[in-house]
């Protein structure tokens, strides 16, 4: 049996209950009593009193949990980027046992764009997404002919809120300069949808060697908007966007939890 356990938040409904969910028979979440032959995976979390035999800490981005494990060596760690794999093998001065689990895109029914015209951009995510002025990216836009949604909030409803937003967009803009743990699920939602992503180059984007589009200056968005809209570029980027977001689909993530020991 896995075991996930979560607190709850956008990380425990991707890694705890839409895996579990996945899983099916042979998980569970939150479990009051667990075997002591269960996989136990505690999500941003830890184990409140024993620490069961077969325990993983599936640290995400948060820095407490990491924190806690580096004094567990006898605890499993899973990272959900290849950036945040290879700061926890920093941190933990050189552990060879962390298992890379990324973290699957929402678009589980591999609905993908049909639309022929780049007319819409879109912006999901917190208020930290796009790190530069809205109201001029939205008139310089306009100006070129494409308009632009946003759902900016902390916590969204659900998955299919996420892919809803998705399947109404051309192409996603995302623009943070910071360099914080991360994983590329933003850029691989879009991908999966068949949707090419316009953004700063930031870490956990090029180290999975993912297809986007990276602007430097924020003023080089709209020539990366315009360079879409030849439709020779933007099909080369959708398709190859498509192939690399296979590799993050819920059918293929959930396996690699049951190769856990």
């Amino acid at each position: 049996m896995i075991n996930f356990f979560t607190s709850g938040g956008g990380s425990g409904q991707i890694r705890g209950v839409q895996m579990a969910e996945k899983i099916g028979f042979n998980a569970m979440l939150n479990p009051g009593v667990i075997d002591e032959k269960d996989i136990c995976i505690f999500i941003k979390d830890k184990p409140t009193g024993d620490i069961p035999p077969h325990t993983y800490i599936d640290v995400v981005e948060d820095s407490r949990g990491l924190r806690w494990v580096k004094k567990h060596p006898e605890v499993g760690i899973i990272a959900s980027s290849k950036m945040i794999l290879d700061h926890i093998i920093t941190v933990t001065k050189g552990r060879k046992d962390i298992v890379l689990i990324p973290q699957h895109h929402c678009n589980f029914d591999r609905w993908t764009r049909s639309r022929r015209e780049l007319k819409v951009a879109g912006i999901i995510g917190n208020k930290g997404t796009y790190q530069g002025d809205l109201s001029k990216l939205r008139t310089e836009l306009e100006s070129n002919g494409i308009q632009l949604i946003t759902l900016i909030k902390k916590k969204f409803k659900d998955r299919e809120e996420v892919v809803e937003f998705y399947k109404k967009i051309d192409v996603q803009i995302v623009y943070r300069e910071d360099l914080n743990l991360r994983n590329p699920l933003k850029l691989i939602n879009a991908l999966s949808f068949g949707v090419p992503t316009i953004a700063y180059p930031e870490p956990s984007f090029v180290m999975e060697e993912l297809p986007f589009m990276p602007v430097k200056k924020l003023d080089d968005i709209v020539v990366a908007i315009n360079m879409l809209k030849f439709p020779a570029v933007y099909r080369n980027i959708a398709e190859m966007g498509l192939k690399a977001a296979e590799n993050y689909h819920i059918d293929v993530i959930s396996k690699l939890y049951t190769q856990l020991k």
